[in-house]
């Protein structure tokens, strides 16, 4: 499995570990696959990864912040009698959902197909269809982003930093990362922001204290003129149509 944050994990179902190309796999915490069926046409391959929960490798923290979703994976069989024959190579993808349940941590495994059921092309919207900063957006968001330390805290989702003066929402659906506390790495997308008060989307795994520092990125509504014309000075790359006239006007007769 590799990671979103690029680190790499191997684990084998045998009794003991065992090196393959380098590559060390682990029999602990113990690994089992639901039973593999590829299909050869472009139905998304779906199976399940369960392991122990010993805390040493998925933590409860890291499973509940989403650090594992997206990871890549890549399943293969080996000889466990010559380890150093080839490898056989079954299923590769991305992990969707990891849950915990009943002293087991399960994770959804998805095959490349799933990539196909993803849209990919535009269709005409009244807002932006680009994410600030992205190659769409073309913004360069180190402008836009800043540091702080928290002086005050509500509770796991309403927290405050007195030393931020921006406009009101500035921050709102920008995004919210914790460089220390208990919460260190962690993210999450800002609501609202509002003299210095910032409330997340979704409350945070652990009470942030006082003193925790973080890092702050302008979030964008997506609207032509408050956004992209006003706060990012950007309208060149708005990818969306707000002057479209609406259904009504489209479908009314002919006077």
């Amino acid at each position: 499995i590799t990671r979103k944050d690029a680190q790499v994990f191997a684990f084998t179902s045998a009794s003991v570990d065992a090196v393959v190309a380098g590559v060390t796999y682990r029999s602990s915490p113990g690994l089992d696959i639901s039973s593999i069926v590829l299909s050869a046409g472009l139905a998304v391959d779906n199976l399940e990864l369960t392991t122990l929960d010993d805390g040493s490798t998925f933590s409860r923290l890291d499973v509940l912040s989403g650090v594992w979703r997206n990871a890549a994976f890549l399943i293969s069989r080996y000889n466990f009698a010559s380890v150093a024959d080839e490898i056989e190579n079954l299923l590769a993808g991305t992990i969707g959902e990891v849950r915990l349940q009943q002293g087991s941590i399960v994770g959804e495994l998805r095959g490349l197909q799933q990539f196909l059921q993803q849209p990919i092309i535009n269709v005409a919207s009244k807002t932006c269809r680009a994410r600030v900063g992205d190659a769409l957006c073309g913004v360069n968001m180190a402008s836009y982003t800043f540091t702080g330390t928290l002086t005050g805290v509500t509770s796991k989702q309403v927290i405050t930093d007195t030393a931020r003066v921006e406009a009101t929402d500035y921050f709102a659906d920008g995004i919210f990362t914790f460089t220390s506390g208990n919460n260190t790495g962690l993210s999450g997308k800002v609501k609202t922001s509002a003299a210095g008060v910032l409330t997340m989307m979704l409350p945070f795994l652990q009470t942030p204290l006082v003193g925790d520092t973080y890092i702050i990125s302008a979030g964008c509504l997506k609207r032509l003129a408050e956004d992209c014309i006003a706060k990012f000075n950007n309208v060149l790359n708005y990818q969306g149509e707000p002057h479209l006239p609406g259904v009504d006007t489209l479908l009314k007769p002919v006077s």
